[in-house]
């Protein structure tokens, strides 16, 4: 990332207002495919842009995901490019708030395991009430689906 990218992050003072959320949302969401859980780590701040929510009134919850978005920004690693030559790994998770998945695979050259693709997504008011287990096979369904791409034409299968 631009050094004065990294600068500009470090130095973003608090937002104040709901329109300042929505701006430093707007400029984090073009990075959330390489932050891991993103939807889940950015949940206190979309609750702070919602019209229901009433009067702006900053939280600890809030304080806590700014900054945790503006590390995970900072400290992005980097992807690797998906190689259909090799098995991929697929690791799920699900919260309360949101889901998310990482593609892994193993490096040819370090023979360590690297992130090819990050994917998460916030829960609807329904999809809250579902049991851990189904919230985890949704996170499952939806995360074939956005690598579908990849994972079809894989000559390996994929492992959870």
């Amino acid at each position: 990332m631009d050094p004065a990218k990294v600068w500009a992050i470090e130095n973003w003072p608090r937002p104040s207002s709901v329109c300042l959320v929505q701006c430093f949302l707007g400029f984090t969401n073009f990075y959330h495919r390489f932050v891991r859980n993103f939807s889940a780590v950015a949940a206190p701040l979309n609750a702070l842009t919602r019209k229901a929510s009433g009067r702006f009134c900053w939280s600890t919850k809030a304080q806590q995901a700014f900054e945790e978005l503006k590390c995970c920004l900072i400290k992005a690693p980097i992807l690797q490019l998906p190689d259909a030559e090799l098995s991929f790994i697929i690791e799920v998770d699900a919260s309360e708030v949101g889901i998310g998945a990482l593609l892994y695979q193993w490096s040819r050259e370090d023979k360590k395991l690297h992130p090819c693709a990050y994917f998460s997504g916030c829960l609807s008011p329904a999809e809250r009430n579902y049991n851990v287990g189904d919230r985890k096979l949704l996170a499952v369904k939806l995360a074939l689906k956005e690598w579908r791409h990849w994972l079809e034409g894989a000559k390996y299968p994929f492992v959870f």
